[in-house]
């Protein structure tokens, strides 16, 4: 049986509950780094082999253990250590600097940005092991002679000239690594669609056309607001597109970046997409509400997350809306976001689904 009234509100309370403790979170202390890679000789080896590494082999990690937890007193250290082993004193403040750098302030679940040649191809990638040495290849005429090292999962790559305008501004500095944590939200968004940070969630809406865009392709945003303004008025939901922020590229392709307090208002928004551009999924909400979709065109109706907002997408006086929203996100070749996606599965399983069969 479907339940009704407040054990159904209940049921959708915790099931909305689960959805966004699934959003992929970025934890606010992240920091980010452009590692250099000697002109690009390193980069394949780096991509190829999942990790980083810093030079001046002459300091081990044993070092580090001797060393003051004050930066300022460890770096002088550092410096001392490295002219008495390579007597080398116009590098000595600047190796000392790059070492303890690379293994005092990069962390577990930063992320790192490495360039190829002339920055040409780049790497980003997420740090996932404190500094280890390795020296199986120091002394080898081929590949990455550096000790001091860290485990990378690598997460995308692209050529620079495809990157945003703001990311190509990274690549000015020099140094061996750099942390560009500045341009950090400009990175969360070129990586995730979907995610959570803070306080606030983000919702990406890739803008791919390549032509210039009507001025009635931008109305989109206010078409959206449109249906969500409506599934929360008839849902009683107390959240309006006026919780919802945006800020958009001028630049076509560009990105727009939507983002609120709610996870599940923007999972509405991206949901909306999702189905507007069509797919095929068949989902059985807390094993009582079954929904199955079919969704190769809007011209054959939509079904969403509940019975409200299938309701509201499936009203007749709503299809001429419908119809000019999808012909807008095709025109601009906005596709619906991964992660929204990837995350449809959350509505097979809740916590509450056993229970809810010995209820039935």
């Amino acid at each position: 049986m479907v339940p009704v009234g407040a054990r159904y509100e209940e049921l959708v309370s915790i099931y909305m509950k689960t959805f966004e403790d699934s959003v992929k979170n970025i934890n606010d202390e992240t920091q980010y780094w452009l590692v250099r890679t000697m002109g690009g000789d390193f980069y394949k080896h780096y991509t190829d082999n999942d990790f980083i590494a810093i030079g001046y082999n002459e300091i081990t990690l044993q070092d580090f253990k001797t060393l003051s937890p004050k930066k300022e007193i460890a770096k002088k250290v550092l410096q001392e250590m490295f002219k008495a082993r390579r007597e080398d004193a116009n590098k000595a403040r600047y190796a000392a600097s790059q070492m303890y750098r690379f293994v005092r302030e990069m962390k577990i679940g930063d992320i790192v940005i490495i360039p190829s040649s002339s920055s040409h191809k780049v790497a980003f990638g997420r740090i996932d092991s404190d500094v280890y040495e390795d020296s199986t290849n120091i002394y080898a005429t081929y590949g990455c002679p550096f000790a001091k090292r860290r485990k990378i999962t690598w997460l995308k790559t692209s050529i620079k000239t495809y990157l945003p305008a703001e990311l190509q501004l990274i690549f000015g500095s020099r140094h061996i690594i750099s942390e560009i944590t500045g341009y950090g939200a400009f990175i969360d968004q070129y990586l995730n669609d979907f995610y959570t940070k803070g306080d606030k969630t983000f919702l990406v809406l890739r803008v791919k056309q390549q032509d210039e865009l009507s001025a009635d392709d931008f109305t989109l945003i206010s078409d959206l607001m449109s249906l969500f303004n409506d599934f929360s008025e008839e849902t009683k939901w107390g959240i309006t597109s006026k919780d919802i922020k945006m800020k958009a590229s001028v630049q076509s392709p560009g990105d727009i970046l939507l983002f609120a307090q709610s996870p599940w208002a923007l999972a509405i928004i991206g949901l909306i997409i999702l189905f507007l551009k069509g797919g095929n999924y068949n989902l059985d909400i807390f094993n009582v509400v079954k929904l199955n979709l079919n969704l190769p065109s809007t011209s054959q109706g939509i079904a969403l997350l509940i019975d409200k907002l299938n309701k509201l997408l499936n009203d007749s006086s709503k299809r001429k809306l419908m119809d000019s929203l999808k012909n807008k996100l095709d025109n601009m070749e906005i596709d619906a976001p991964d992660a929204i996606a990837k995350l449809l599965p959350m509505l097979q399983d809740t916590p509450d689904k056993d229970e809810e069969k010995n209820d039935e």
